[in-house]
């Protein structure tokens, strides 16, 4: 009864009690000292003395007993329940500890799958994903089309990898299935003693635009199997690698995308320049690179467009229309690209070039303007030949056309004499002969473009074919004296077709004559170096404007002063010269000063590579 009251008493009661009976038999003691303080003590006074003191003796055993028993044992209960509320504390330290730890993985997991790395290397996402769930190994399995394209693996071996995607039946049944599934199997090896067992467990990632599998998240662990909540773990980790995926196959696009325009734009053969008003970029095409190759552009391949970094007059430099083309392309730069047209040329008339540019629109808003260039060479130089041609035909056409019909009209209309008409009709002969000598050079020039010009090929002395023109052409003038300088001694012997040769050596010496109308000497001059042989035709004639050289080879070129246009000709022969050159494997330029006179330059191999059957 006692013992279940003190039980009830709150430790602060119980102290009070003791303290209570421990003072109660210190009094005790204390009134017995004062009854033995002079040592004279009556028998009956120690007997009273004695019970005294034994009482208080009891009474402190007896509290100790009753009293300081349960209390101890109330203190013992209270040191074992701080133990045990203090292993608690622990567990629950520790259990933040692993929390805060899982935490920054997942923290770490998100932000890997948000950084444009994660782009390009899983490898990291992988690692997170098997700290955060303590599994021994996993990986990451991308899938299109229903077929495993790559395995990003974490601790696994090549063979692992292998078994995994051609003999794991759990992944085929969630490949299936499109769930999670887990598994476990009893794996026996030489490296362990006793057998031991995989917890396996697959999840699927999901295009959930088209439900979809695009890849499989694979986990392995030896110690216990994956529980409900990792389980939903793994599908919210699912849920943000499929969003990680599918901005993986975006950017992918994107870049294929990317790489398919430039490749489109660099094929493109007019030279375009593109100017981004809201990056504040300007990109070039190959094109573009090709037509200003003087400069320096950043130009990495086929499949970007090349960076320029260049202002508008470093590229007017070579334009002969500079403040035009600098005005046109500033409005460009400025959102104010003009409606029309330019037309421009470069490097003196070397190029013809059409300029003009296309507003690019977003959402009705002015993105940037693409300036194309076109290199209209091709069809300017055939509005030359046209304009040449009809120039010719209205002369050297329709001169001796009139002269023919004038002087046969002449002798049907009228009773002439013997010798006028031996006149008239020498001059009607002759006019047919220069339209003979003009139709067969545009038909000839026809033939040698085309490539059906037919040439004999035999060894031909040039020395005696150069000794033979020049005795011709001597008799045809009193105003010129012709010279050939060439060493006797030195073997002018080359393969070539001999009418050929004699045409491109008649052409030249022709135009000797013709361009040097006050007269004067000619020399013809053939040097031997090596294999080759050097012919040289130099008058002391009007000479040609520095201008007019690029273009003297065309067909049905003229140059334009007075001085040449009174003298008349079709602007074929030196085009005729120049294709039986290249018949002969051979090269034909020239070098004049205007004013001074004219040197054209043949330069023939002696023995030619290839003569066609």
């Amino acid at each position: 009864m006692i013992g279940k009251w003190i039980e009830q008493l709150k430790s602060r009661q119980i102290l009070g009690i003791l303290y209570s009976v421990c003072g109660f038999s210190l009094v005790l003691t204390a009134v017995g000292a004062w009854f033995g303080r002079d040592n004279v003590v009556s028998g009956s006074e120690l007997i009273a003395l004695r019970w005294t003191w034994l009482i208080g003796l009891f009474l402190s055993i007896g509290a100790i007993l009753l009293i300081g028993r349960p209390l101890i044992k109330r203190m013992t209960d209270q040191n074992e329940r701080l133990r045990l509320k203090q292993i608690k504390l622990e567990n629950v330290l520790n259990r933040s500890k692993q929390n805060e730890t899982n935490l920054q993985y997942r923290n770490e997991l998100i932000e890997v799958l948000a950084s444009k790395e994660s782009l390009f290397d899983y490898s990291s996402v992988i690692e997170k994903i098997v700290l955060l769930t303590k599994s021994e190994f996993g990986a990451l399995l991308l899938i299109k089309d229903g077929e495993i394209t790559s395995v990003v693996p974490k601790e696994m071996t090549q063979a692992q990898q292998e078994s995994l995607k051609r003999e794991s039946h759990l992944l085929k049944r969630v490949m299936i299935s499109k769930s999670p599934a887990a598994t476990s199997k009893r794996v026996a090896d030489a490296i362990h003693v006793h057998p031991y067992f995989i917890y396996e467990s697959v999840i699927p990632i999901m295009d959930p635009a088209e439900d979809s599998l695009i890849g499989c998240l694979y986990l392995a662990r030896y110690d216990e199997e994956f529980d409900g909540g990792e389980k939903s773990e793994l599908t919210a980790f699912a849920s943000q690698l499929a969003i990680s995926l599918l901005r993986m196959r975006l950017y992918r696009q994107m870049q294929q995308d990317r790489k398919e325009t430039a490749q489109l734009i660099n094929s493109i053969r007019e030279a375009i320049l593109y100017v981004n008003y809201q990056d504040h970029t300007v990109v070039g095409n190959r094109a573009f690179i090709r037509m200003f190759d003087n400069l320096q552009f950043d130009y990495k391949g086929y499949e970007e467009l090349a960076v320029v970094a260049i202002d508008v007059e470093q590229l007017a430099q070579r334009v002969d229309q500079k403040q035009q083309f600098v005005q046109y392309v500033d409005r460009v730069m400025q959102k104010d690209p003009p409606e029309d047209g330019l037309s421009i040329s470069l490097d003196q008339g070397d190029c013809y070039v059409q300029l003009y540019a296309e507003s690019i629109y977003q959402d009705e808003r002015l993105r940037g303007t693409m300036l194309v260039l076109r290199d209209v060479t091709a069809e300017t130089e055939v509005d030359r030949m046209k304009s040449e041609l009809v120039s010719t035909v209205s002369h050297e056409l329709r001169t001796p056309l009139s002269s023919i019909y004038g002087f046969t009209e002449l002798m049907l209309s009228r009773d002439l004499n013997e010798d006028r008409r031996q006149l008239y009709l020498k001059t009607i002969h002759e006019e047919a002969k220069r339209l003979s000598f003009l139709v067969s050079d545009f038909l000839d020039l026809q033939k040698m473009e085309s490539g059906k010009q037919t040439y004999e090929w035999e060894t031909v002395n040039l020395l005696q074919l150069v000794n033979e023109s020049v005795s011709f052409y001597q008799e045809t003038t009193d105003s010129h004296n012709i010279y050939v300088d060439a060493d006797d001694q030195q073997n002018f012997q080359i393969q070539a077709d001999v009418e050929g040769m004699r045409q491109l050596l008649g052409n030249l010496l022709s135009n000797a004559i013709k361009y040097s109308p006050d007269g004067g000497n000619i020399l013809v001059s053939l040097e031997k170096m090596g294999e080759h042989v050097t012919l040289k035709v130099r008058d002391h004639g009007i000479g040609i404007p520095s201008s007019a050289l690029p273009h003297l080879f065309g067909k049905f070129y003229r140059v334009d002063n007075s001085d040449r246009r009174k003298i008349g000709g079709t602007g074929l022969g030196l085009a005729i010269c120049k294709e039986i050159a290249k018949a002969h494997d051979g090269q034909l330029h020239v070098e004049s000063v205007y004013g001074e006179g004219s040197t054209f330059i043949c330069d023939l191999p002696t023995i030619k590579e290839r003569i066609p059957l």
